[in-house]
C-alpha cells in the first residue's frame, strides 16, 4: 500500500507525464502543422522545398505519435494510482501537474531544440523568437507550480 506522500508524488508524476506529452502535441499541431513557423528538423531539412517539407512533416507526425505514447503512459500511471482508492483527488492538483508537465516540455524544447542541438528555431530563418519562447515556457511552468500550490495537496477538499 502506498503512503500518503507516495500517492501525491504518483499523481504529480502521472499528471506531469500527461502534460509533457500534451505540451508537445499542442506545439506540433499549432506551430508545426497549422502555422508552419517551424518543424522538428527544419534546421536540417529545408522547409521551403517540397521534399524538405514532406520530410519535416513526416518527422513531426512521428514525434506526435511518440508523444501520444508518452501521454498514454501518463494516463495508465494515473489510472493505476487512483483505481480502487477510496478517496477523492484534487482536480486542481492534477491540472496543475499537467500544466507543470507542459511547462517542462516547453522549457526543455526551448533549451535543447533551439539552442543546444539547433534542431530548429521558433520561426524559420531567425533566432529572434527563441528567447521569448523560452520566457513564455518558464511562465507556463510557474503557472503550473502556482496551481499546484493553490491546490493545497493532492486530496480533494470542498470546492475542488
Amino acid at each position: 500500500m502506498s503512503s500518503d506522500t507516495d500517492r501525491g508524488q504518483q499523481v504529480l508524476l502521472s499528471g506531469g507525464t500527461i502534460g509533457f506529452g500534451f505540451g508537445a502535441v499542442v506545439d506540433v499541431v499549432i506551430f508545426h502543422l497549422v502555422f508552419q513557423t517551424h518543424h522538428l528538423f527544419s534546421g536540417f531539412y529545408d522547409p521551403y522545398s517540397y521534399d524538405g517539407l514532406r520530410t519535416n512533416v513526416m518527422f513531426d507526425g512521428l514525434f506526435i505519435a511518440a508523444m501520444l505514447g508518452v501521454m498514454g503512459l501518463g494516463f495508465a500511471f494515473f489510472w493505476r494510482t487512483v483505481n480502487g482508492v477510496d478517496q477523492r483527488f484534487s482536480a486542481r492538483y492534477f491540472l496543475g501537474s499537467i500544466i507543470v508537465g507542459m511547462g517542462i516540455f516547453n522549457v526543455l524544447d526551448g533549451i535543447f531544440s533551439h539552442y543546444v542541438l539547433d534542431l530548429h528555431n521558433v520561426v524559420h530563418g531567425t533566432e529572434a523568437w527563441n528567447l521569448p519562447w523560452l520566457v513564455v515556457s518558464v511562465v507556463l511552468l510557474a503557472v503550473g507550480l502556482l496551481v499546484l500550490r493553490s491546490a493545497g495537496g493532492y486530496r480533494a477538499t470542498s470546492g475542488q
